[in-house]
């Protein structure tokens, strides 16, 4: 078996007393999953780990992005978010620092993947099923092999996995992943220029609807909404808490201002810049700063309780 004893991990650190209770692992496809670190280990990014699995044992790498590791700006007295585990899925344990011998055993499943991904496609012709075969993983005992594909409708894929079984005598998962998971997964370029966030530093995925984009008053196109997914960008969600938290400031569209011109109505916010575009009733479009609206409506309301009384 070939040996990879060019690819070691970076050394770990002595264990420290205040060491992180979580680190986050990154594995193939860019799949991230956070665990326990019973150990106490100080580790850096980079470092292959060996972490428990379903049936066995698996290797990844630390995320850079990890818990409360290196990176991380996260306050250390507060838990991580577990987007990645499924609701009551109990949070795994990170075991040791991986030896070169189990990390030459990670790049020999990296190199026979190929030949099973084919062999898959295979068996999956032979069957005539209709889905597309996406990746496939080892698990580093080879315990599991974990086969990746996307389906337009429910797949039985008894007989398959059947098949697959007798071809590698070990135990098939099937796992069917969805369009932003089957991006991820083949990673890419973003109309941003930049990375694909998923395969970055996303570990899970949050509904997005363009209540999002309209919250942020960007213009509903499609087109310039939509990710390499096909589906709504996720970046939509990023900067919606702010937009929400800062609208508080702003007064709601369509109340009428008086101002030196004469009256006028509130038609839109420019959230971003604190400024306000006013439709005039002689006619055209005025845009003031969020500061003299306030004041202009302060006035007005001070105006209106002065001839009330």
């Amino acid at each position: 078996m070939t040996q990879y004893t060019h690819h070691t991990s970076p050394s770990a650190e002595d264990p420290k007393p205040d060491s992180p209770k979580y680190f986050k692992v990154s594995f193939k496809g860019n799949r991230r999953e956070t665990y326990l670190n019973p150990q106490k280990l100080t580790l850096k990014a980079g470092n292959y780990v060996i972490v428990e699995a379903e049936l066995g044992e698996d290797i990844g790498v630390i995320s850079p992005t990890c818990g409360h590791g290196e990176g991380c700006n996260r306050s250390p007295s507060k838990e991580p978010q577990f987007n990645n585990r499924k609701s009551g899925e109990s949070i795994r344990n990170l075991l040791r620092v991986a030896n070169e011998g189990e990390i030459n055993k990670y790049h020999n499943n990296r190199r026979d993947e190929p030949e099973a991904f084919d062999k898959g496609l295979e068996l999956i012709k032979k069957n005539n099923l209709n889905m597309k075969l996406v990746d496939v993983e080892y698990q580093l005992d080879r315990k599991k092999v974990t086969f990746f594909y996307t389906a337009e409708e429910r797949v039985d894929f008894r007989q398959l996995v059947k098949d697959l079984a007798y071809a590698f005598r070990t135990r098939i998962e099937m796992r069917q992943i969805g369009v932003r998971d089957y991006a991820r997964r083949l990673d890419g370029l973003g109309s941003c220029g930049q990375q694909l966030c998923c395969s970055r530093f996303m570990d899970g995925f949050e509904p997005v609807t363009t209540q999002y984009a309209k919250d942020q008053n960007l213009p509903i196109n499609p087109s310039k909404l939509s990710g390499a997914c096909g589906k709504l960008k996720c970046c939509l969600c990023f900067e919606w808490d702010f937009y929400q938290e800062a609208s508080k400031e702003f007064p709601s569209t369509g109340v009428p201002i008086d101002t030196k011109d004469g009256m006028g109505t509130l038609i839109s916010n420019d959230i971003l810049n604190r400024r306000c575009t006013v439709l005039m009733e002689a006619g055209g479009t005025e845009v003031f700063e969020l500061e003299k609206i306030q004041k202009l409506l302060k006035e007005m309301d001070a105006d209106y309780k002065e001839r009330k009384n």
